[in-house]
């Protein structure tokens, strides 16, 4: 019997959720966004080493200006600011004295900087992105947000909210999956959805790799170190088997014609790992699509052994290495990677991904085309966290058990200032360990 599981679509039609103090107003944003030139006003949020690169590739764009920028650490804003005008590239596209603001509410004032028809980058750490999501595009802001696009299901309900009135005001809306954009990838993809390997029959996803590192500072606080350090903490990033695993999940189902899987289940743990976080060091799980094809993830961040970053799919007639990782996708005849069964190459030059994600998001709102990512930026980050709720629970879950659940890592983020609890705080010994995810008794669901 086939297993019916809720879609965001469902979610959609049936809920009639609207994010707290929200009217749709239905209004479009004007069509010239600035000057007689149409020079396209930018603002961004977050200022790490993404954020540095979004901000490049989008004023790379043609006629554009950083207008405001922010940060939590303010010191961060104006550190970019200041790159930026000894850049001589960039220098021109920087506004005469452009704010900068710090704190956490520094979203809210970048954003109000802005003029309805602007673009804002949101590249903090994964658990504001629905909070600041939401304010953009009440604000009437076009949107380029980094992935994933939220920490739990409840966050991926929010964000889905926020886009329909994303929608109602034609706000164009890029998500950070800049693999979908990667012109190899985009052929090797349509190569396979066109049969180049037959029918898929199974997909491998891997990560494998050194040890990330424990960033902490003695002279901050238990909050400002969780939020330097955001991969470290399940709350900031929702698990590397989130942040870091969501392209190549993303893309092995495209590939499998945009089918999501409707199950998973898996294992992981900390075996040599010592820092006082909240990380695993290796993982695996195995989701199940509806026609019976599993893909299987494996993660690992252990020195000394087997390295490996790609995705492979198997078909019957062959298989395809493609994916994050991947410059130089190929299709191989028969089971075998080896140089003598290569039977496909994409033809299409290697291009900056990064760089043209944001080439086609300029390019819509400069032509008023349709561009709206975040239904697909929710599949992809929703799916990544089911396998984090599998491998954490050690059971089985569906993805309407995943779906349905209330749980949030981090609740009340909307309210967090500086002078708050993180959202995980240490023992009477200083120890993080009890918030460390332990199967068979953690339950998210």
């Amino acid at each position: 019997m086939k297993e019916s599981f809720p879609s965001r679509r469902s979610f959609l039609k049936t809920s009639g959720v609207i994010t707290a103090g929200t009217v749709l107003s239905g209004l479009a944003v004007p069509k010239v966004h600035s000057a007689e030139d149409n020079t396209i006003n930018v603002g961004m949020v977050g200022c790490g080493g993404r954020g540095g690169g979004a901000i490049r590739q989008a004023l790379n764009t043609g006629n554009t200006k950083l207008v405001a920028i922010g940060d939590a650490f303010g010191h961060r804003a104006e550190n970019m600011v200041n790159a930026l005008k000894n850049d001589e590239k960039f220098a021109p596209k920087i506004a005469q004295d452009v704010p900068t603001f710090g704190g956490m509410d520094n979203f809210k004032k970048v954003a109000d900087a802005l003029s309805p028809g602007s673009v804002i980058i949101l590249a903090t750490p994964p658990a504001f992105r629905p909070q600041h999501f939401d304010y953009a595009v009440n604000r009437g802001l076009h949107v380029f947000a980094e992935k994933p696009v939220a920490i739990d299901s409840p966050s991926c309900k929010r964000i889905l909210a926020a886009n329909e009135i994303a929608k109602q005001k034609n706000l164009k809306v890029a998500v950070g999956l800049n693999n979908r954009h990667y012109f190899r990838t985009e052929e090797t993809v349509k190569a396979v959805q066109d049969g180049a390997i037959g029918e898929i029959i199974a997909c491998y996803v891997y990560r494998l790799q050194n040890p990330f590192p424990h960033i902490w500072d003695a002279k901050l606080s238990i909050l400002q170190n969780q939020l330097l350090g955001f991969q470290n903490w399940t709350w900031g990033n929702a698990s590397y088997m989130v942040d870091w695993m969501i392209h190549n999940i993303d893309i092995c189902c495209w590939a499998h014609q945009d089918k999501l899987p409707i199950s998973v289940q898996g294992q992981g743990g900390r075996q040599v790992r010592k820092f006082n976080d909240q990380m695993y060091d290796h993982c695996a799980y195995e989701y199940r699509f509806d026609d019976g094809v599993k893909m299987t993830v494996q993660l690992r961040q252990i020195a000394n052994t087997w390295m490996r970053f790609q995705s492979v799919i198997h078909g019957t007639k062959g298989c395809a290495v493609v994916g994050e990782g991947v410059r130089d996708p190929v299709i191989y005849k028969g089971l075998k990677e080896i140089k003598e069964n290569i039977s496909w190459k994409p033809e299409t030059p290697v291009c900056d991904s990064y760089q043209e994600e944001h080439h086609r998001l300029f390019k819509a709102i400069r032509e008023d085309k349709p561009h709206n990512e975040m239904e697909r930026g929710v599949d992809a980050t929703f799916t990544s966290i089911m396998g984090r709720m599998a491998v954490d629970s050690g059971h089985e879950l569906t993805r309407e058990v995943c779906w349905n659940s209330t749980y949030e890592l981090a609740p009340g983020l909307d309210n967090l200032t500086f002078e708050s609890d993180a959202p995980v705080m240490p023992d009477e010994n200083g120890s993080f360990a009890h918030h460390i995810a332990v199967p068979g008794v953690t339950k998210q669901y």
